[in-house]
């Protein structure tokens, strides 16, 4: 009887934990009756989860599916040893072994019938260990789950550098920070779910000319789709290795008939011959292919097949020449092609089918017409209309006609010159100027110039030397601003961090919960804080654009040295400097200081409500 046994502590209680033959024993160091003993038969375990080697703490996670509970229970422990990796592994592999042979026991039907059925329950759970995606995509998984979301921060560097100066700097909380963000965890995790389909092996590897010699390379994982897509190579494989050697396979098969036949080429009579791979030349790849396919059974409704015997095929018209049976070397590309291509897709599981349905319910159901189908009864409101006849005119202009029929016309114009005012009114004025000059017209050109101005500045911003006819450097200079690169990934870094915690500001003011008075007391000393990282930036962009302009007067002097032309006033003007700081982050402290103001005037009206005698008031003072 093999005795397994670990130091481990299960919801903060200490205790040793056992594998005596297939039953998990806990026994706690202090017995009590709040940590009573546990026990857990193998056979109820359905899953076992461990932490992975470079993680700090050592766990182990066993889930238990009993007959009572229509959920498996989870069971955590924590291994505390100094070897607490090393017992981790050795439990980990003894449980294993168990689950697998409660498996064996329950196949061979050596235990009896209830065991048996429990145990391929528990085996077949265990299969399925992984969540499916549907379980995976729920709002508290994705919360929870740290790896993905170190994924998506090593996919995402602008969210990464977000994430650094936000919960890095215990400025809002891991959880504050991903709850926003659900959408982009559930879109990777789509993304991380997905997984490459099958493909034509054969078609995609190419030989390598080196010194003049070709040079086939496989890798194992294109051998395993060789013998997937093609059991014929299989076979010749299985039949003529280890006579020959694995390279002398390779290297013969891939300049034989068999391979032309497999891709669908016309085998030529000048082709080499070879004597071990022509001899399965006869052979049908199809034959060998079917016994691999997912669909082996077909309703006898359904099977054409199995019924051709009662077709005759004595009269009529000759099937299509590319349905009818030839020699394989005569066989056209379009069959072959067609034959892999049903392959390929036979390979591919199926993630719309419930495979537990039965197989014949699932045929017919797709076969079914619908459209001979009973159509299902209408359920309609009876509405009870009294006058018809008014839901088929025009019941607006009816109305429009009533209501200015009894009107003056002279007395009409005389209010409206009234409401429109004694100055003269010139259309043509206000209707859009045909001047080169978009800033000398009305302001829908103002307007249209200021939004394309918008959007060539954005752009500038997104990609940096990247357009326009001058140098990298000055349209760098342009996309940002005049400011050194360093301090504009600083405001862009500010603006960013800023906008996040206003979002959580937000968030928790607006939702009325007293428990969320600390989250908007610790929102507002960060948005408090951001208005002097942002002065600190301006200060900063100062110091570069002083400099900036000792570094432009030293370069124009040794030039005026040289050429002797002195330099003009503008070669000494120098963008940045505080200014453009202020007024690029000028709207995002316009919404800091809404902010603040509107938490103040609630702040206040609150202490007020308290000394009068009234609530306690949602939120303490920052």
């Amino acid at each position: 009887m093999t005795i397994v046994q670990a130091t481990t502590t299960l919801k903060k209680k200490d205790g040793l934990l056992q594998l005596v033959g297939d039953t998990l024993t806990w026994v706690p160091t202090v017995p009590s009756s709040a940590s009573p003993t546990m026990t857990i038969p193998v056979v109820q375990i359905t899953n076992l989860q461990a932490t992975p080697a470079t993680s700090a703490k050592v766990m182990l996670k066993v889930f238990v599916q009993k007959d009572s509970d229509p959920a498996p229970e989870a069971f955590v422990f924590a291994f505390t040893a100094p070897t607490a990796r090393a017992e981790a592994d050795a439990m980990k592999d003894a449980l294993t072994s168990a689950i697998q042979s409660a498996k064996g026991a329950s196949t061979s039907g050596a235990n009896t019938p209830h065991t048996g059925v429990a145990s391929s329950a528990a085996i077949a759970a265990a299969v399925s260990s992984r969540p499916s995606i549907t379980d995976v995509l729920t709002r508290s998984r994705l919360e929870a789950d740290i790896d993905l979301q170190q994924s998506l921060l090593k996919s995402d560097t602008a969210l990464a550098n977000t994430f650094a100066d936000t919960v890095m700097k215990k400025e809002i909380s891991r959880t504050q920070f991903w709850s926003t963000r659900i959408h982009l965890l559930r879109a990777h995790a789509i993304e991380k779910s997905q997984s490459r389909g099958p493909y034509n092996v054969l078609a995609s590897i190419r030989p390598t000319t080196i010194d003049g010699v070709a040079r086939m390379s496989l890798s194992r994982d294109q051998i395993h789709d060789i013998f997937e897509q093609h059991p014929l190579v299989k076979t010749v494989y299985d039949e003529n290795v280890p006579n020959l050697s694995e390279d002398q396979f390779w290297a013969r098969f891939f300049q034989s008939k068999l391979l032309k036949m497999l891709k669908g080429e016309k085998i030529l009579p000048n082709d080499p011959t070879d004597n071990v791979f022509d001899k399965y030349l006869a052979r049908d790849d199809e034959e060998n292919a079917r016994k691999r396919r997912r669909i082996e059974h077909v309703p006898l409704t359904l099977d054409l097949g199995g019924n051709a015997q009662d077709i005759s095929k004595r009269g009529g018209n000759l099937p299509d020449i590319t349905m009818r049976p030839s020699r394989v070397e005569n066989v056209p590309i379009i069959r072959t092609l067609n034959s892999l291509s049903q392959k390929l897709v036979d390979l591919v599981t199926p993630a719309d089918i419930d495979q537990s349905e039965n197989s014949d319910d699932r045929y017919i159901s797709d076969q079914r017409l619908l459209d001979l189908g009973v159509e299902p009864e209408e359920e309609r409101i009876i509405l009870n209309i009294q006058d018809q006849r008014a839901f088929f005119s025009s019941t607006d202009a009816y109305s429009n006609a009533f209501q200015f029929a009894g009107l003056d016309p002279s007395t009409v114009l005389q209010e409206m010159q009234q409401a429109l005012g004694t100055q003269p009114l010139d259309l043509a004025a206000m209707l859009p100027k045909d001047n080169d000059n978009p800033a000398d017209g009305p302001l829908l050109f103002k307007a249209t110039a200021q939004v394309t101005s918008a959007i060539r500045e954005h752009a500038l911003q997104l990609s940096p030397g990247q357009s326009g006819s001058t140098s990298s450097s000055s349209n760098a200079t342009a996309a940002t601003c005049g400011l050194p690169p360093k301090v504009f990934d600083s405001v862009k870094m500010v603006h960013a961090t800023t906008h996040e915690f206003l979002h959580h500001f937000w968030d928790a003011f607006l939702s009325g919960d007293e428990k969320r008075a600390k989250d908007i007391n610790s929102m507002v000393t960060s948005l408090r804080n951001s208005k002097d990282r942002i002065a600190a930036i301006a200060k900063t962009a100062d110091e570069e654009r002083e400099l900036e302009q000792a570094r432009r007067k030293k370069q124009l002097q040794e030039e005026y040295k040289i050429t002797g032309i002195r330099p003009k006033k503008k070669d000494m003007e120098v963008g940045g400097g505080s200014k453009v700081v202020e007024e690029m982050l000028k709207p995002t402290v316009t919404a800091v200081d809404k902010a603040l103001e509107r938490f103040q005037s609630a702040l206040e009206e609150a202490e007020r409500e308290k000394s009068a005698g009234g609530a306690t008031p949602i939120s303490a003072a920052a």
